[in-house]
This record gives C-alpha cells, sequence and structure tokens, in this order.
C-alpha cells in the first residue's frame, strides 16, 4: 500500500502537458541499450581484425547480449523487486557503463565477450524497470505516452545511435564506439541520479506470489505470443536489404532510404501506440497495431507473388507501414500486462515479456534464414506473415480470455 501510494504522489507532480526530465533520461538509456544491441554488427570486421578472430566469431557478441538480455530480465527483476527504482536504473547504468569501457579497453576477445554478458545483463536489469517507472508516474491518461517515449528510445537508436556509432567506428575505431555507447548511458544514469522520483521497490512478498498473474491463462498466453510476434515483426527488418532488392530491386546504397523510411516510421508508430492506447484503451491498440504487423508483411508477400519490380516509393512505402505497426504495438502490449499486474508485480511481468520479445527477436534470425534458403527472398515476408499471424491470434486468445482469468 505505501508503494502505491509513493507512486500516485509522484504520478501527481508531473504537468498534465510536459514531460518531465527524468522521461527523457529513460529515453537516452533505451536508445543507448539498443544501439549497443546492434551496434556491433556495423563494425564487425574491424573488431575481427583487432581482436584476430573471424568475423562469425565476433558476429556471436551480438548474438550473446541478445540472449543474456532474454534470459537475464526475469531473474534480475525478481533479484532487484525490492530496492528503489531509482537505485535500480542508476546502478544497471553504471554497471552498463563499466562493462562498455571494459569492452574499450579489453586485451582480447574472451574479455570482450564477457563484457558483453555483463553489459546484457544491465540492460536486462534496466529495461523493464524503466517501462514500469514510466507507467507508474505517468499523469492520468498518459500512461500509453510516457511508456511510448520509452519504447521510441529503443527504436530511435535503429535510425540514429547504430548509424552514428558505426560512423565513429569507422573514423575512430571500434573501441571508440564501445566509449560512445558508454558515453550515452552515463548521461541517462547521472539524469536519472538527479531528476527520478523516489519510487521504492515493491513490498516484501513471496516472488511466487508477485507472480500469481502469469497463471492466468491469458497472460500466460498474451506472453508467449510475444515470441512469434518479436520474430515476424524483427524478421523483415533483418532481411531488408533482400525483401526490397526482390520487390523493386533496390540494392546497395539505394536501401539506405528505406531503412531510415522504416526507422522513421517506427519512432512515429511508437508515439501513435502510445496515444491510442490513452484514447481507446490498450486492448483496441494492440489489435490494431497486431494487425498491421500482421498486414505489412503479407503486403510484401502479395507484392512479390503478383508482379514487379516495384518503384522504390512503393517498396518504401510497405516498409513504412512495417515500421509504423511492428514499433507501434510496444505500448499497447505493454500497458495491457500493466493492467493485470499488481502494483508489485509490473516489473517481473515485463521482464518477462522482454525475455519473450527478445527470443522473437533471436529466432527472426535463424527462421528467416530457413525461409531465404528454402525460397529465395520471396519466402521471407511469408514467414514473417506466418509468425505474425499466429501471433494475432494468441493475441485475440489472451484477450477474448481476460474476463475468464481476472
Amino acid at each position: 500500500m505505501h508503494a502505491q501510494k509513493t507512486r500516485d504522489a509522484a504520478a501527481v507532480e508531473v504537468p498534465s502537458r510536459s514531460f518531465p526530465l527524468w522521461l527523457f533520461a529513460l529515453f537516452l538509456l533505451a536508445f543507448s541499450f539498443g544501439t549497443d544491441d546492434l551496434v556491433i554488427a556495423g563494425v564487425l570486421p574491424d573488431i575481427a581484425r583487432d581482436l584476430d578472430v573471424s568475423v562469425a566469431a565476433s558476429g556471436q557478441l551480438v548474438t550473446v547480449f541478445a540472449l543474456t538480455f532474454a534470459l537475464g530480465a526475469p531473474v534480475a527483476a525478481a533479484l532487484t523487486a525490492r530496492w528503489p527504482r531509482r537505485a535500480v536504473l542508476a546502478g544497471a547504468a553504471l554497471v552498463f557503463v563499466l562493462a562498455n569501457v571494459g569492452a574499450a579497453v579489453a586485451p582480447g576477445y574472451g574479455t570482450v565477450l564477457v563484457a558483453r554478458i555483463v553489459a546484457g545483463l544491465a540492460a536486462a536489469t534496466a529495461s523493464p524497470a524503466a517501462f514500469a517507472v514510466a507507467a507508474a508516474a505517468a499523469p492520468e491518461g498518459r500512461r500509453g505516452r510516457f511508456l511510448a517515449v520509452v519504447s521510441a528510445g529503443m527504436t530511435t537508436s535503429l535510425v540514429a545511435g547504430v548509424p552514428a556509432g558505426t560512423w565513429i567506428g569507422d573514423a575512430l575505431g571500434w573501441r571508440a564506439t564501445m566509449l560512445y555507447v558508454a558515453a550515452l548511458a552515463a548521461v541517462a544514469g547521472l539524469v536519472l541520479l538527479g531528476t527520478l522520483p523516489g519510487l521504492p521497490g515493491a513490498e516484501p512478498s513471496p516472488v511466487r506470489e508477485r507472480l500469481r498473474v502469469l497463471r492466468r491463462p491469458g497472460t500466460a498466453v498474451a506472453l508467449v505470443a510475444m515470441i512469434p510476434a518479436g520474430a515476424g515483426g524483427m524478421m523483415s527488418y533483418v532481411y531488408i536489404t533482400e525483401i526490397a532488392g526482390r520487390l523493386g530491386d533496390v540494392r546497395g546504397a539505394a536501401v539506405a532510404p528505406v531503412i531510415t523510411a522504416a526507422g522513421v516510421a517506427g519512432i512515429v508508430g511508437a508515439f501513435l501506440g502510445g496515444r491510442a492506447v490513452d484514447a481507446f484503451g490498450a486492448p483496441k491498440a494492440l489489435v490494431v497495431f497486431m494487425a498491421g504487423v500482421t498486414a505489412a508483411p503479407v503486403s510484401m508477400a502479395v507484392l512479390g507473388a503478383v508482379g514487379g519490380p516495384y518503384h522504390a516509393v512503393v517498396v518504401g512505402g510497405v516498409f513504412v507501414l512495417y515500421g509504423l505497426a511492428t514499433w507501434g504495438i510496444a505500448p499497447a502490449t505493454q500497458a495491457w500486462l500493466l493492467d493485470r499486474s499488481g502494483p508489485d508485480a509490473a516489473g517481473e511481468l515485463l521482464a518477462v515479456n522482454n525475455a519473450c520479445m527478445y527470443l522473437g527477436f533471436s529466432l527472426a534470425g535463424a527462421v528467416g534464414g530457413l525461409a531465404l534458403g528454402a525460397g529465395g527472398a520471396a519466402a521471407v515476408p511469408v514467414a514473417a506473415a506466418g509468425c505474425a499471424a499466429l501471433s494475432l491470434l494468441l493475441f485475440g486468445a489472451a484477450l477474448m480470455g481476460r474476463r475468464e482469468d481476472a
């Protein structure tokens, strides 16, 4: 009860028409996590040469970060549930900074690998807490938009953070890229220390009691649905060069504007998703955006089947639809799950949600690769559409059963 009162008080302190500084710090922290996750891909050859390993081995630095995030998020959330939120976020930011600095000065591949694991665990600890804090401290009627700001940090990293980190790596070496990521998180952590309201952790209670919500069939089905949603949503991005080349003969440097368009649409989609949650409620927003996640690869598959090559504007248009829907769904899923959790289980529930999403991300490359090998570029959006359709069906079942397991 004390924790809930403190959260309510914190929410009242935020003016109804403004975004507080600590929310922008959460945006920057999410931005740094998203950048760190994917920026390695842009400097793989440099890392391989410097550390005297194969490019394939250096690519595992991306995999280990994502897997640590997926597996570590629920455990970290449970272990830190009772800690004050400011301590969790600032402490995780500090560990993340130290891990990236450690990677920057590491003498060999093994040390860098360990640093990536530590960085992934720190991100796994902070990300669910960031979303839970944004929701708890949001003013009445603006929770979706506050969640969207944090979600947009991850999306914006694809458009700005990763390209900037890659450019820094090309100019100054991959170790400078690691320092760049560390600097982003350091600024975010310092701002959070100075501005974040004093939100306490969960009331003392057994973890089993806090996670009783996971035994509700609707909640469990929705969490499972995040796995094919993550796979179907990320697959089109992972293989964007192949799909764009198949649809419109858009190749080489011509793919960059398509990637940028999809990324900018993702940022817009995150904010539209937040507004939709506030205006229509999480269930309706979830259905609308999940339908869009399915419609985007279906459109790619249909276009590829009936003709082509298409003008680059058409190719860009389907990827804009993809970006709007794929990144717009995040505020809706998080808000719906938060509605089903008690105030002391929000972090753990969002951590499981993030873990399922990242598991889906990790499957996107594998499933898409199998489709690419079996049927060429035209088969990738078909596989993505199948994953998204499965997720839509599961979300539909979860929403239909919400009254039965409430």
